[in-house]
């Protein structure tokens, strides 16, 4: 069996990203209205009718609480925890630090204008997620610098950790358009294709530490891997169609006629079924070392020596990170307030937060004040340059926390701020094609000429393609005259 990489996989794997930008809430870019069913993204008589992500919309977050604070950061920027100041860890008690890592990443989005008279809009796109957490004790942080830092000889249930991990592919189509002047609809479906998952739970563990310095570590419990014991590799990035699974949002919109804008989003509701390949395994296992400090090595490099390993093959379901957002807001002129509460189904993440939005031209400023029910209070800044045709944005919604931990990675002092949060958010939006214009305002009338009206009138669709028929045969006639004529 593999070194017990699987223990401690959710320590390693890479810092992702916050599943959700709530900053962009009711920005109208393509973004909001990729991620919000209901939310539309083109402006009649100003946008042109397609729309395409240039630069692939990214958010990264990170989210650590306890007290191993200092040795994740210390892990985090030099991928090694020795000589960590361990002062403020109570050795024994197996407190449990929270990891949430997880990534949303849109590598594809394109959107049609349909019709202006009801507001029309089709979206495709192509996203990379990844959801994870963790619940690592103190004592795993302060082993993986020494097995010497410890004092006693003998400790039971310090290592009992748990995590869960899965990344999956999702490509959706999402429509949405105007009831009337006040109500609105959407809704997106996804098809999901599983990449990984695992699971961990560490039931029971110790360390004994020997007088002739040495260490033994066994540990029991539960894993559930869609690879096995292998390693990940970068192939297994590419879609092979065997972990299938679905997804459906939806969103109704209200405009009262004073002007405020009422969505409600369900977002993502769905799960994916994870071939009967996935393995199951009950284990116990026995984590060896010398006199050598270089106990995380011996983790991850195996020298595990697993004694009872049982496995079983069958399928799984897993649901995904379903949300439902409520958000409200009202344009000033030059200042638009957005309320926004969006909480997660399946476990206790959410956010509830105040958007202020201040325009000057195509320059948008916000300052955020956000309420996490991870993280508590946080304060969030961003910039958006948005046009009718073009959107670029970027902005933090952790912006002194991210500063904080910036300026320890580049000092690399893991001393500097407190447990770590960041964040940062990036995005680049064009659309191209003909001008979307209702008839009254339009520049020019595509397909409508004095052959077909005689004058410039409104004519129904239905109206319109008659005519363009009509005028068409008479074209068509007219050739053939000529013809015989010559």
């Amino acid at each position: 069996m593999k070194k017990s990489l699987f223990l401690f996989f959710i320590i390693l794997t890479p810092i992702l990203s916050w599943a959700q930008n709530i900053s962009l809430t009711h920005s109208g870019t393509l973004y909001d209205a990729s991620e919000n069913p209901v939310q539309k993204s083109f402006q009649v008589d100003f946008s042109r009718k397609y729309q395409i992500t240039i630069l692939p919309a990214l958010s990264s977050f990170i989210y650590f609480k306890g007290e191993g604070a200092i040795p994740f950061k210390k892990l985090l920027f030099n991928t090694s925890s020795s000589r960590t100041d361990i002062s403020n860890i109570i050795l024994g008690d197996a407190n449990s630090n929270k990891i949430n890592l997880n990534l949303n990443l849109y590598l594809f989005n394109f959107r049609i204008f349909k019709n202006v008279k009801y507001n029309k809009e089709l979206g495709f796109s192509l996203q990379l997620k990844d959801e994870a957490y963790g619940n690592i004790t103190d004592e795993t942080f302060v082993l993986l610098d020494s097995y010497r830092n410890f004092p006693s000889s003998s400790y039971q249930n310090i290592l009992n950790n748990n995590a869960e991990n899965q990344s999956y592919w999702q490509l959706s189509v999402n429509y949405r358009e105007d009831y009337n002047n006040t109500w609105a609809f959407g809704g997106r479906f996804s098809l999901l294709d599983g990449i990984t998952y695992n699971k961990i739970d560490i039931e029971t563990s110790s360390l004994q530490i020997y007088r002739n310095n040495t260490y033994e570590i066994p540990i029991t419990g539960k894993y559930v891997s869609s690879f096995g014991l292998g390693r990940f590799e970068n192939k297994n990035l590419i879609p092979d169609l065997k972990n299938m699974g679905a997804a459906v949002s939806s969103g109704v919109s209200y405009t009262s006629r004073k002007g405020t804008y009422l969505t409600l989003n369900v977002k993502d509701l769905g799960f994916i079924h994870w071939a009967k390949q996935t393995s199951y395994y009950n284990f116990t296992d026995t984590i060896e070392g010398t006199n050598t400090n270089q106990v995380r090595s011996n983790f991850f490099n195996g020298s595990g020596k697993p004694t009872d390993i049982n496995e079983v093959n069958k399928s799984y379901n897993s649901l995904i990170d379903t949300k439902i957002d409520f958000a409200a807001s009202k344009n000033f002129e030059f200042y638009t307030p957005v309320f926004l509460l969006s909480k997660s189904v399946f476990n206790q993440n959410g956010q509830m937060a105040l958007l202020n939005n201040f325009r000057k031209n195509a320059f948008v400023f916000s300052f955020n004040p956000i309420y996490d029910f991870r993280t508590k209070w946080r304060l969030g800044s961003q910039l958006l340059i948005q046009s009718p045709n073009t959107e670029f944005y970027v902005g933090s919604e952790s912006i002194l926390s991210s500063y904080q931990l910036a300026k320890g990675f580049i000092k690399n002092d893991p001393s500097i701020g407190g447990s770590p949060k960041a964040n940062f958010y990036i995005g680049f939006n064009v659309k191209f094609g003909r001008m979307m214009q209702t008839i009254g305002n339009a520049d020019d009338l595509l397909s409508l000429n004095d052959k077909e009206t005689g004058f410039v009138v409104r004519l129904s669709n239905k109206d319109k393609r008659a005519a363009q028929k009509s005028n068409k045969q008479i074209e068509n006639r007219r050739k053939k005259n000529n013809k015989r004529n010559n």
